[in-house]
């Protein structure tokens, strides 16, 4: 339905609705130091959203194609997002706009995650895993044998 809603889990009820989306939502994340939520969909953007007034921070256009994944970090503070135009961007909350774009798929990207302990992400594709290192997404390296 194009919105991002939050919900109270005692009462089982949405208690805040986030609109601007213009397709449907792929993927939502809560940043862990900053009051924003990030969310990406259909309409090929990255929505950043103050938590508590519900306001739109940024509109995060460049993707060519639907963004699948959205992830935030502490760090920069940065956001990281997949597309299924094959390219990872990674964002610069602060001025809201794209500081990387990372080309090295040939599929459309489905899901980043997060390293615990290392300052780096992986990404993944229909047919390949790969490694990259923050803050600036330097390619470290793919996972063999991905084939599915």
């Amino acid at each position: 339905d194009k919105l991002v809603r939050c919900w109270d889990m005692e009462q089982n009820k949405t208690i805040r609705s986030y609109h601007g989306h213009l397709s449907g939502v792929y993927d939502v994340a809560i940043h862990p130091t900053i009051d924003v939520v990030v969310t990406c969909g259909r309409d090929s953007s990255v929505r950043i959203w103050d938590i508590r007034t519900k306001a739109a921070i940024h509109v995060l256009t460049g993707h060519q194609s639907t963004v699948a994944a959205v992830k935030t970090q502490a760090a920069d503070p940065q956001i990281i997002s997949g597309s299924h135009d094959s390219t990872i961007r990674l964002w610069d909350i602060r001025v809201g706009r794209a500081t990387a774009v990372l080309t090295n798929h040939k599929k459309s990207v489905r899901d980043v995650v997060l390293h615990p302990t290392e300052f780096s992400f992986a990404s993944g594709s229909a047919n390949s895993v790969k490694v990259w290192k923050f803050p600036n997404g330097e390619f470290m390296r793919n996972f063999d044998g991905v084939d599915a």
